[in-house]
């Protein structure tokens, strides 16, 4: 099982990748969804990637219900105030829940961001409505 510093290194690894609808390769391209589908893989937690399948080939993710839904049948919730690096964050854009970054540093994410137009790190700019911890991933 990977540790949070590996996952995190991996998402690092990513930044730069265009964004792609439904993609999920680092270089070729990603989705938020497919990135973070391509980052649980490159480590090695297969169980979290197919988990993240149904939803990557949407450009956008999907409703919040059914997004909150699966990120809680496989992942931990845990308060946003307690996030650690390699935790999840789901943030709202501004058009209710629509985005899932990965936190690298205190406020600080790698996401697939759609206006960017790529993969980037950049500071904590959205309130986080929730969090979630990879099991397993200390």
């Amino acid at each position: 099982m990977p540790d949070r510093h590996a996952v995190v290194a991996e998402a690092r690894r990513w930044i730069g990748t265009p964004w792609v609808p439904a993609g999920s390769e680092r270089g070729a391209g990603a989705n938020c969804l497919g990135f973070l589908a391509g980052v649980a893989r490159n480590v090695g937690l297969k169980d979290l990637a197919e988990a993240f399948l149904p939803y990557r080939g949407h450009a956008a993710p999907p409703a919040p219900k059914a997004l909150l839904l699966g990120l809680r049948q496989h992942l931990r919730p845990v308060a946003p105030m307690r996030a650690l690096p390699g935790d999840l964050l789901l943030v709202d854009l501004g058009a209710g829940l629509r985005h899932v970054a990965l936190l690298s540093a205190i406020d600080v994410i790698v996401h697939a961001h759609q206006d960017q137009g790529r993969v980037v790190e950049q500071r904590l700019v959205w309130a986080p409505h929730s969090a979630y911890r990879i099991p397993g991933v200390d």
